[in-house]
């Protein structure tokens, strides 16, 4: 059996969860929006979900909009909420999750105008250079990601949802990365709409949720009246009892969670700290405590994650959608990182399930790979 250390990915479905989203599995579930009393009974569900959904995000439920995951709700809010006569920009960063990345690049080639805000060495949207173009260029869209899901590194969206003066700009936060592990707060944060996806909560895959007060401008699947004519299609009452389930769990067991994790990553890294020549990204900077994303200069990282998957450790060489593409990190690229030490990432990503022997565990057997490499490659990391 392997050890899971790829928890940024996905996490194991919560047993709560599973038997929340039992009954409506079992049996057949009427359509929501019937009104007879099997139709009252799903939507109830729905509604109960959507509150505790909000109650995660410190929001109201009329804000919820349930999608099919975290990638649909980023595309929904780039291409249902703008409006596309409206020359004004669109502002994020380099380092955005791909559901983000490619959306933008297809409104490019639309002739929307997009500008990346850039980021310092160790991953962080560099404020003064973010406050220049904010100035200089009135966005009519801001959407920078809360966590980012390679780095682990915490971004400054409050800082920079009070540098945009126009009360008429959007400001979007993709907070999939950072919901669950450390508190998540629409309201302090300061922006209009965030996106959720239920599988980083330890609930079910394949539904999440883009949470906005505003109605789109163009819903990006049109149909049937469902979640108040913003997205169409007939609901999933199962996935969605999940996801509401592993919110209201989530918010619940945030705080041991995070201790646990934090201190099975100090333990990580103090050990990975002995390895030669051994880079770990946005080491110095705020992160999402179940993150460490690494370099060992002079072990190209695919190979290094498939003798560890020999040993039976499951691990990432970034982001998750990504894994079959070999590639430079996007992220690691726009911080100025090398192609080579970029090649070479690793991403472990803790969950609770994990504990230190498991650690260390890790650890040897990273040792014993890299003491059988030839000597003068090691020693040409010193």
């Amino acid at each position: 059996m392997s050890v899971y250390f790829d928890h940024n990915a996905t996490s194991p479905l919560h047993p709560e969860v599973l038997e929340a989203m039992m009954p409506y599995l079992r049996n057949p579930v009427a359509n929501a929006s019937s009104l007879h009393s099997a139709g009252r009974l799903a939507r109830s569900a729905i509604e109960t979900a959507r509150a505790q959904v909000a109650e995660l995000l410190n929001t109201t439920p009329d804000s919820v909009i349930f999608t099919s995951g975290g990638s649909e709700a980023n595309n929904l809010v780039l291409k249902g909420f703008i409006d596309f006569a409206d020359p004004r920009p669109i502002i994020s960063t380099g380092i955005e999750h791909p559901s983000i990345i490619e959306p933008l690049k297809q409104l490019e080639k639309l002739g929307q105008k997009v500008i990346h805000l850039p980021v310092n060495s160790d991953g962080e949207v560099d404020l003064a250079e973010a406050q220049a173009i904010l100035q200089q260029h009135s966005p009519k869209l801001l959407s920078v990601m809360l966590a980012n899901n390679e780095t682990g590194v915490i971004q400054p969206v409050k800082a920079l949802a009070e540098l945009v003066s126009d009360e008429s700009c959007l400001k979007h936060s993709d907070v999939i990365q950072m919901a669950g592990k450390l508190p998540v707060d629409i309201k302090a944060l300061g922006v209009d709409a965030v996106s959720l996806a239920a599988h980083k909560l330890q609930g079910p895959q394949g539904i999440g949720a883009l949470v906005v007060r505003n109605k789109p401008k163009q819903p990006l699947i049109s149909g049937g009246a469902q979640e108040k004519y913003k997205r169409a299609g007939t609901e999933s009452v199962a996935m969605i009892v999940g996801m509401g389930k592993a919110a209201q769990l989530a918010a619940l067991e945030i705080d041991d969670k995070r201790h646990h994790i934090n201190r099975l990553r100090s333990v990580f890294e103090s050990k990975l700290s002995a390895i030669p020549g051994v880079v770990v990204f946005g080491e110095e900077v705020d992160r999402l405590p179940n993150t460490t994303y690494f370099s060992i200069p002079y072990y190209h990282g695919e190979t290094l994650l498939m003798e560890l998957d020999k040993a039976g450790f499951a691990l990432s060489s970034g982001s998750a959608c990504h894994s079959e593409v070999t590639r430079a990190s996007h992220v690691l690229q726009s911080m100025g990182v090398e192609d080579q030490l970029a090649l070479n990432a690793i991403r472990v990503s803790l969950g609770t399930g994990n504990d230190v022997q498991q650690i260390n565990a890790l650890i040897n057997r990273l040792e014993t790979l890299i003491n059988k490499l030839p000597a003068i490659i090691r020693q040409a990391a010193i």
